[in-house]
């Protein structure tokens, strides 16, 4: 009886999920324009380079402003007390840390393919085409 119920509960899980979610996605034609960006096209490979970049360029905003937040902290704050010079200094450092981080992946898939960091890439090779002796194109 449970395996029965438990079945039907699949069923109707997996309709509701796959088929009406293409049913009504599949008329949606807008998306929310990330920053920095200025046409909103529907392209899936545009918005998360779109994404990519804006992320890169908040992260390296956010460095910025805790690198300068940490000097202020260890010259006006700090005052000669040494844990809070010491504090002051281990913020710069994770700032510059997280900074090296973002631009390390930046770096990475830049070497992997420099159209993953260019908003050229336009398709996702298959793996079937990259297993065939042509080459991925």
């Amino acid at each position: 009886m449970k395996l029965k119920k438990f079945r039907i509960l699949a069923m109707i899980s997996f309709y509701g999920i796959f088929v009406t979610n293409n049913v009504f996605a599949g008329s949606y034609t807008t998306r929310e324009i990330v920053p920095g960006e200025t046409t909103g096209s529907n392209d899936f490979l545009s918005y998360l380079n779109s994404l990519y970049t804006f992320g890169v360029g908040i992260s390296a905003l956010l460095a910025i402003f805790m690198i300068g937040f940490g000097a202020f902290k260890y010259t006006v704050f700090s005052a000669g007390n040494a844990s809070t010079m010491s504090d002051a200094k281990e913020t710069i450092y994770s700032a510059i840390f997280g900074l090296g981080i973002a631009l390390t992946a930046w770096l990475i898939l830049n070497i992997i393919n420099p159209d993953l960091t260019r908003d050229v890439m336009t398709t996702i090779p298959s793996v079937r085409s990259c297993l065939d002796p042509a080459g991925c194109n």
